[in-house]
């Protein structure tokens, strides 16, 4: 993607050039890609010079290749921004699913303490210790308070 809008570039920029040339494309052993006026093994021709122009020598390969060097750079600022992006919309949606499962269990957890007739806590040594009334009465109120702050009302 880089490289085609490095090409891109080059040629909307070019007719605006007081000079063109044949400009060749090529990619090294290490995938960096080049601009020349030469051609090499493997290049692709970018560019041709049609007659009747001003000479290749007022526009060089070596500004060629420095406006797409300068196009890669804001590719990469541009790659590197939507990297960002994606990482904070994963963040969000994260934060989005770890609350709604919140809610899920504080509205569970309130609704089953309103179904229920009696409540109870469990002991230390496994058995049921049933809370009074008042204290019932509390704790579904506790509930429903963890219910609207997990839940958003």
């Amino acid at each position: 993607m880089r490289h085609a809008a490095a090409v891109a570039f080059i040629m909307m920029s070019l007719p605006f050039a007081a000079a063109m040339a044949d400009v060749y494309r090529s990619v090294d052993a290490q995938g960096h890609v080049q601009y020349s006026d030469t051609p090499t093994p493997g290049a692709e021709l970018v560019h041709v010079q049609k007659l009747g122009q001003v000479p290749s020598s007022t526009v060089t390969a070596t500004s060629i290749a420095n406006q797409a060097k300068a196009v890669a750079a804001s590719n990469d600022q541009t790659h590197d921004t939507l990297v960002k992006q994606a990482a904070q919309q994963a963040v969000q949606q994260d934060e989005a699913q770890t609350r709604a499962d919140q809610c899920k269990k504080a509205s569970a957890n309130y609704d089953q303490a309103i179904q229920a007739r009696r409540i109870y806590k469990t002991g230390a040594d496994g058995e049921r210790q049933y809370l009074t009334d008042e204290e019932a009465e509390n704790q579904r109120v506790a509930l429903k308070l963890a219910m609207d702050n997990a839940c958003g009302s």
